[in-house]
C-alpha cells in the first residue's frame, strides 16, 4: 500500500508541472487497457478479467452538441464460464464509441461516452446466438502525466440482450501523437 500511495505522489509531482490536462492537444490516440467484467445477476455468464485496445480521433470534424471524440474499441473478454452449465465462451466486442469531455483546470478530465457494435460469443450456448448488437455507455476520467501520455480509467455498462448485460470496470494508459 505504501508502494501505491508513493508511487502516485510520484506521478502528481511529475504532472504537476504541466498545463491543465487538454485531451485536443493532439489529434489521435491509442489506449491500452485492461480491467474486470461483472455480468449482471440476470445473465449466464460468470465475472471475468477483460482487455481493451481503443483508438480516438479528436478531430473529426463535428463541433455539435460539446461532442469531444470518436472513438473505435474493442474489448475482448477471454474465457468466461456459463453460471449454467460447464461450458466456457469468449467476447470480442467492436464498435464505435461517441466521447464527451467536461472541461477541468487540472490534468484530471472526465468524460461519458456513448456507443453501439457488434458482440462476437466463440461458444455460444443455449438461446445465445454467436454474432449480436450491443449497446454501452459509460464515464472515465483521464489523469494526463504528459501532455501525451495520460492513465485513464473508466466505468462502462453494456447491455446485448436481458441474458448478456454488464459493467465492465478498466484502468490503462493513452498515448496520444498527431501533429495539427
Amino acid at each position: 500500500m505504501k508502494k501505491l500511495a508513493l508511487s502516485i505522489l510520484t506521478i502528481m509531482a511529475i504532472s504537476s508541472t504541466s498545463n491543465a490536462a487538454d485531451p485536443s492537444l493532439y489529434p489521435n490516440s491509442i489506449s491500452i487497457m485492461g480491467g474486470y467484467t461483472i455480468s449482471a445477476s440476470e445473465s449466464r455468464l460468470d465475472n471475468n478479467h477483460a482487455y481493451s485496445f481503443r483508438y480516438t480521433n479528436n478531430d473529426f470534424g463535428i463541433d455539435n452538441f460539446g461532442l469531444g471524440a470518436f472513438q473505435l474499441a474493442l474489448d475482448y473478454t477471454p474465457d468466461i464460464k456459463y453460471k449454467d452449465n460447464n461450458a466456457q465462451t469468449s467476447s470480442i466486442r467492436f464498435g464505435p464509441n461517441l466521447l464527451w469531455y467536461l472541461n477541468s483546470p487540472s490534468e484530471i478530465t472526465p468524460y461519458f461516452l456513448l456507443g453501439l457494435g457488434l458482440e462476437h460469443l466463440s461458444n455460444p450456448t443455449g438461446d445465445y446466438s454467436s454474432l449480436s448488437f450491443y449497446a454501452n455507455g459509460g464515464a472515465g476520467v483521464e489523469f494526463q502525466i504528459r501532455n501525451d501520455i495520460s492513465l485513464v480509467g473508466e466505468a462502462k455498462y453494456h447491455y446485448a440482450n436481458e441474458k448478456r448485460k454488464g459493467t465492465t470496470l478498466s484502468c490503462g494508459v493513452k498515448f496520444s501523437f498527431g501533429d495539427y
